[in-house]
């Protein structure tokens, strides 16, 4: 038959029938071989200086390790399936292990969504982002300084997935704008990292960037039981990192990305036309403002005495009172598999730690290593970095942080500066779209590759260890944490 134009193109797949099978059956036979490798390590008696409950809670952190690493399914369901299997495997008490879900940190990460989410669905958000970026954009350096400089600022008060989730339509509606092509625009690309690497950098710098830092403090006053990290007191601790980080990310974008275009006066008829349809600032905006400017006023001032979760719900409690946000906008906005990541990942740390698994996890880690506290703490923070990069940063904080902290003791560490450690070098996920939301989001754009992000992404998370050291080293001994 004579081929037409509207004939489709048939692809013809020549290789063997069995590699084809395997292939389209991939995600059920690594499923399978994890969950046969998981009921096979029960069934062995398991290590003689470990007690049975604590073997049995190691089993199932390794596959929630392998599930979280592979994304085979989602995060969240991961984290169920742990909190569903200890009970079932008789390793602790059901009302025990579903009492640790109801946490402060998951209180408090549902409550920065809520507002971010009313941020976002009344314009507020939009409106704030669009000026900010017609004001300073003068020119192709200055626009993509203020697309990394919003980023950042924005995560450091707004859970960086919503930031991501508000500058991504933005910064593609510039780079529509501009006629700028996926293959071949270097200013394309450097305007996706900028948005990336700013809800990165910028959701270091705060407790409210994002709920990893609140599952890391949650899971080490668990531990430690007395142990804690203040809202001032991480940020005066991770300032300097996140300093040098932004000013470094500013000098890989301009490295790299240089602007290769000169007029973007069409962007900015563009977002004065967006500016003009939005109309003047409602009523609902105005009140939105200023509830976010009373809770983090809350949130600094009275904090130690309220709490942080305290204040967050009656912030959305008032939201809801002065209907300025209804239940809808909730539903649309607010990202709960993360809520139940981080739910799941606090129990699982918890039963961890009760049962032993985590220090016996961390003694054959560790220990023999070196015997040096700092040197421990480095080896901690490559670790952590190097798992971001290929799993979530909440996950690596609950396969991580427990065992760490169970040797703080022996080193003779703060159990604080542990957990800073591991906050703070969970971040570093820099080089795949895996590691944060706003990775990924910047990855979907098409602009950007894999091979990219891992070129460029590499030298911030090089630089992200180093800073850290720096701070080990030098910043942290002169506050006089030792």
């Amino acid at each position: 038959m004579k081929a037409t134009e509207s004939t489709p193109d048939i692809i013809v797949d020549r290789r063997p029938i069995v590699l084809v099978i395997l292939d389209r059956l991939r995600r059920e036979i690594l499923l399978a071989l994890f969950f046969a490798v998981f009921f096979f390590l029960i069934s062995l008696e398991g290590p003689v200086d470990l007690s049975r409950e604590g073997y049995k809670v190691l089993c199932v952190f390794f596959l929630c390790v392998s599930l979280w690493t592979t994304n085979l399914i989602p995060l969240s369901i991961t984290s169920l399936l742990a909190i569903a299997t200890i009970p079932m495997m008789g390793i602790m008490n059901a009302s025990d292990v579903y009492s640790f879900f109801g946490n402060k940190a998951v209180f408090f990460v549902l409550g920065v969504f809520i507002l971010s989410a009313a941020m976002i669905a009344c314009g507020l958000s939009a409106r704030l982002s669009i000026w900010v970026i017609d004001n300073w954009g003068a020119n192709p350096s200055r626009l993509l300084m203020a697309i990394y400089f919003l980023s950042a600022f924005s995560s450091c008060f707004m859970s960086e997935h919503a930031v991501a989730a508000m500058m991504f339509p933005i910064v593609s509606e510039i780079v529509n704008t501009l006629g700028l092509k996926k293959e071949d625009s270097v200013f394309g690309k450097g305007m996706f990292f900028a948005l990336a690497w700013g809800c990165i950098i910028g959701g270091t710098a705060t407790v409210f960037g994002g709920g990893r830092v609140l599952l890391g403090v949650e899971i080490l006053e668990k531990t430690t039981h007395n142990a804690s990290i203040g809202i001032l007191e991480y940020t005066k601790l991770s300032f300097p990192l996140v300093f040098i980080l932004f000013i470094g990310g500013w000098v890989v974008l301009k490295l790299f990305f240089s602007p290769d275009i000169t007029d973007i006066e069409p962007v900015h008829q563009v977002l004065q036309k967006k500016l003009r349809s939005m109309g003047a600032v409602t009523i609902k905006e105005k009140g939105i403002a200023g509830v976010m400017i009373l809770t983090l006023m809350a949130w600094f001032c009275f904090s130690e005495d309220i709490g942080i979760a305290n204040i967050a719900l009656i912030a959305i409690v008032l939201l809801f009172v002065l209907n300025l946000i209804n239940w809808k906008m909730v539903e649309e906005h607010v990202n709960w598999s993360i809520i139940l990541m981080y739910g799941g990942a606090i129990c699982l740390g918890e039963v961890m730690s009760e049962s032993g698994a985590a220090l016996w996890l961390a003694k054959h880690a560790f220990e023999g290593t070196t015997q040096s506290p700092t040197i421990f703490l480095l080896l901690v923070a490559i670790l952590s970095t190097v798992l971001t990069n290929f799993m979530s940063n909440s996950a690596v904080i609950a396969v991580l942080l427990p065992p760490a902290l169970s040797m703080s003791g022996t080193y003779g560490i703060s159990p604080s500066m542990v957990a800073m450690t591991v906050i703070l070098t969970s971040n570093f996920a820099f080089m795949l779209p895996i590691g944060t939301p706003a990775s990924a989001v910047a990855y979907s754009s098409r602009f950007i590759s894999i091979g990219e992000m891992v070129r460029t992404g590499s030298l911030l998370s090089l630089l992200g260890v180093v800073a850290f050291a720096t701070l080990l080293f030098f910043y942290w001994p002169l506050l006089g944490y030792h």
